[in-house]
């Protein structure tokens, strides 16, 4: 069994997530083009940032758009 990337659950079919997570994975991609609207062009990056801060956003959304963060940082010049 592979565990998911932010927690012990088992990952969800070809994914490094469980489906709990992987679930928010998708919620958090599908409205991006809402807030990137609503902001007036706010970057991948930011919407992360803004999801990550926002006291409505659940726990996994959070942890999701957490390890994006970190994504993105991992891959850019230092």
């Amino acid at each position: 069994m592979i565990s998911c990337r932010l927690c012990k659950r088992e990952c969800a079919q070809s994914s490094p997530l469980c489906k709990y997570h992987l679930m928010a994975k998708k919620s958090i991609e599908s409205k991006f083009n809402e807030w990137k609207e609503a902001y007036g062009g706010i970057t991948w990056k930011e919407y992360l940032q803004r999801v990550a801060r926002n006291p409505e956003t659940g726990q996994w959304a959070k942890e999701v758009a957490d390890l994006l963060s970190k994504e993105i940082a991992e891959q850019e010049p230092a």
